[in-house]
């Protein structure tokens, strides 16, 4: 179906970081046989456990940290690192492309960087070749062929550093966004499909955004290259918190993706956590509804991209830490929010027969299952008794939409019945 305040023990420098690389790299190879389990059925691989199916468990919703952050955000200047910390982010993990490398540490990112700097493996004519490159001696092939606005860039030179340095108390971990996969079946690329992965170390691709340096065309690949199943073992393999952080399913709305997709991804690993259901303007609850349907766990994510201001994702930690804040994400631990500004859920549990949900001020709230919604109410909190008939509602969650014009929406993470 198609549709049109510390940095924590897991700080990486940059020898720690060019070592999870390499070890991303090294990742297993994938097969395709037996990858889609049936509906609601998941698959366990390599040492993680299946996506947290009651989130909110072990919160502390009086004393926890609210870190306000995005999984997937662009931030190619100062202005737009302004424009994340004007919103109270907390959390920097800046996704990155053309290369899909992270933006780590900030306060070592300079203009031309991954121009003199590439030390990572990429596709090339189909086979993966390690790095490091140096894309003056590659470009100065064919430099005389390309058009005058590019030859006036060349020899590559580093410039200065892009961002001054962060407020003390604002937390990093790597991140990007990687596109350019293939079925592995076919080996075609599959148009739009992108994804992140926050806390992970690893990068693909190369600086040619657009081709217009004519490396592409000359077969060095501007993304991933190669089969989605084996970069997203690439991605896991570069985390730099085990049992933190994760990849996230981009923007399915603006990919156009297949409704039935998510859910084969999901079931590769756990450590596929979920999807996008805001992207900026667009939502996608449709397809987080169509995947929960299916029982299985999908969390949702609250993302600007490029838009700055859109999405939010509000981490709840017993300490201001990254992996504190990448275990959140792993086990759910965190709500979704338009804005994130503003009002805030207050507390939200489910132990198996009551739902509560508590906001520090009055919302339009839905209880949502996978027969639509099944209770709404307008106040500050709900007491739902959970259906009767876990098999025919599957999962339950939580929207709760602003009375004003604000256009502030909070989403919890979805429990699962049964």
């Amino acid at each position: 179906m198609k549709r049109e305040e510390a940095v924590g023990k897991y700080e990486v420098g940059r020898l720690d970081f060019l070592k999870l690389s390499a070890c991303a790299a090294a990742a297993a190879a994938w097969t395709w046989d037996g990858l889609a389990g049936t509906a609601g059925e998941e698959i366990v691989r390599h040492d993680a456990p299946p996506r947290n199916r009651c989130p909110y468990g072990g919160v502390d919703w009086a004393n926890a940290f609210r870190i306000r952050t995005t999984s997937h955000g662009h931030c190619d200047n100062q202005k737009m690192l302004d424009a994340y910390l004007k919103r109270g982010f907390e959390l920097l993990t800046v996704s990155n492309y053309y290369p899909s490398a992270p933006r780590y540490p900030l306060k070592d990112v300079r203009a031309n960087g991954f121009r003199l700097h590439h030390d990572f493996p990429v596709m090339v004519k189909g086979r993966r070749i390690e790095g490091p490159f140096d894309w003056n001696k590659i470009v100065g092939e064919w430099v005389d062929t390309l058009p005058e606005e590019q030859r006036k860039e060349y020899p590559f030179k580093e410039g200065k550093r892009l961002f001054k340095p962060i407020p003390a108390g604002i937390l990093e971990a790597p991140n990007a966004e990687h596109h350019f996969f293939l079925d592995p079946k076919t080996k075609k690329l599959i148009p739009g499909f992108h994804m992140c992965n926050p806390g992970s170390a690893f990068a693909s691709g190369t600086f040619d955004k657009r081709n217009k340096f004519k490396s592409h065309s000359r077969g060095w690949c501007f993304g991933s290259g190669e089969p989605w199943p084996i970069a997203i073992d690439r991605m896991i393999a570069g985390l730099v918190c085990p049992d933190g952080g994760g990849v996230t399913i981009n923007h399915p709305t603006w990919s156009k993706m297949d409704y039935d997709f998510p859910a084969v991804l999901l079931d590769h690993d756990p450590r596929v956590l979920g999807l996008e259901v805001i992207n900026n303007k667009y939502l996608s609850e449709d397809y987080w509804d169509h995947v929960l349907r299916t029982g299985r766990q999908c969390f949702g994510f609250f993302v600007p991209d490029w838009g700055l201001w859109r999405g939010c994702n509000v981490l709840l930690v017993k300490e201001r830490t990254v992996e504190a804040c990448l275990r959140a994400y792993r086990q759910g631990n965190f709500y979704g929010a338009v804005f994130g500004n503003r009002e805030r859920f207050e507390h939200i549990s489910f132990d198996g027969r009551k739902l509560d949900v508590r906001i520090d001020r009055p919302m339009k709230i839905e209880v949502i299952s996978a027969k639509g919604t099944i209770e709404s109410k307008t106040d500050n909190g709900i007491a739902f008794a959970a259906p009767a008939d876990a098999k025919a509602n599957v999962y339950l969650r939580v929207k709760a939409t602003a009375t004003d014009d604000s256009g502030e929406m909070l989403f919890s993470q979805p429990f699962m019945l049964g």
